[in-house]
């Protein structure tokens, strides 16, 4: 079958959850999603006879994804990044992280059950989950339905569509946390990895890893990715940016709105390569810089990536960015698209 469906687990409170695992019987390509979080678990790529990797990092159990602290695989809400819950806003959101509200929050999408609503097992497999975010819920005002469809649209590529509408205006700002590790073992650093990021520039961040407003040109810096090159290679640069976050942890300004080519990501040791596209007008680069911290499986630290889509973290507060108002009665939509390659 295209899409197998079976029990994953239970919740501390007793909800069961899901595991969805969706195939192209072409390719041998296959995504397992679980219902909390809306989650990724696995990216199987086949990569020759009775081979394949596992592109994405995954936790074994569903409670280590209900206690987990970095937010494996989820599906982010209501509002990516970092946010400053003490800035010049009126809304008085939930603190995560310090006095910043980070990736939603207390409760946030990560850390909430959705629900499949579409199971199609068509020449396209795909499976739609759904979310109810109360009005108040983390500080947001608005109750909104929020629809995640996950289709494999063409061989080894899945794409993504993010849909939601509110009750008011409210701020959105959603995003997908995989975490990528393409060599095919998750214990190896990604510092190898070479990555492209078609972006000018990036936002410089503070001493709270919140964004200062400003915008700065990557020309001859660590941040140029214009050209693939290797994540590492800069490492130990000492520029003020990386010392902050101790590596890249920054957000990349794309293009126009949105890029069909955002970002490529190839592993050397591997062969498999990834493609990312997205209508979203940048995404956050994160090196795995802190993943020794992981609760409740401490992964090395970079031992994977993020290439976050969304619109300007801290938005909210910051009228310099563009925003991230979705208006009542109008549809919130984000599309990103994953696609695979072997060399």
């Amino acid at each position: 079958m295209p899409v197998l469906r079976q029990a994953f687990g239970r919740l501390k409170d007793g909800r069961g959850v899901d595991r969805l695992v969706l195939r192209d019987p072409r390719s041998d390509f296959s995504v397992e999603l679980i219902e909390y979080g809306a989650t990724i678990r696995a990216i199987h790529v086949p990569m020759g006879p009775r081979r394949a990797i596992n592109a994405v990092l995954s936790y074994p159990a569903l409670s280590d994804y209900e206690s987990g602290n970095v937010y494996l695989g989820a599906t982010i809400g209501r509002c990516a990044g970092r946010t400053a819950a003490d800035g010049r806003g009126s809304l008085r959101l939930s603190r995560n992280e310090a006095a910043n509200h980070l990736h939603g929050g207390s409760t946030g999408f990560s850390h909430s059950l959705w629900r499949t609503v579409t199971v199609d097992d068509g020449d396209a497999p795909r499976v739609r989950l759904r979310h109810h975010s109360p009005a108040g819920e983390d500080g947001y005002p608005g109750e909104l339905i929020v629809d995640a469809e996950f289709r494999l649209a063409d061989s080894l590529t899945l794409s993504v569509v993010l849909e939601a509408r509110s009750t008011c205006d409210t701020p959105l700002n959603m995003t997908l946390h995989p975490y990528f590790n393409l060599s095919g073992d998750a214990s190896r650093s990604v510092d190898e990895h070479r990555l492209r990021i078609d972006a000018g520039a990036v936002l410089p961040l503070d001493a709270r890893r919140l964004p200062t407003g400003d915008t700065m040109a990557v020309d001859g810096t660590p941040f140029d990715f214009r050209q693939p090159r290797a994540i590492g290679a800069y490492r130990y640069d000492g520029h003020e940016q990386l010392r902050i976050s101790g590596g890249y942890d920054h957000y990349f300004v794309l293009p126009g709105h949105g890029a069909a080519a955002a970002a490529d990501l190839y592993s050397p040791e591997s062969s498999l390569g990834l493609r990312l596209s997205t209508n979203q007008r940048g995404l956050q680069f994160y090196s795995g810089n802190q993943l020794d911290l992981a609760r409740p499986v401490p992964f090395a630290p970079r031992s994977a990536l993020c290439l976050e889509p969304h619109g300007f973290p801290n938005a909210i507060n910051e009228p310099r960015f563009p925003a991230i108002t979705l208006r009542a009665g109008e549809t919130y939509r984000h599309e990103t698209h994953y696609a695979f390659y072997r060399r």
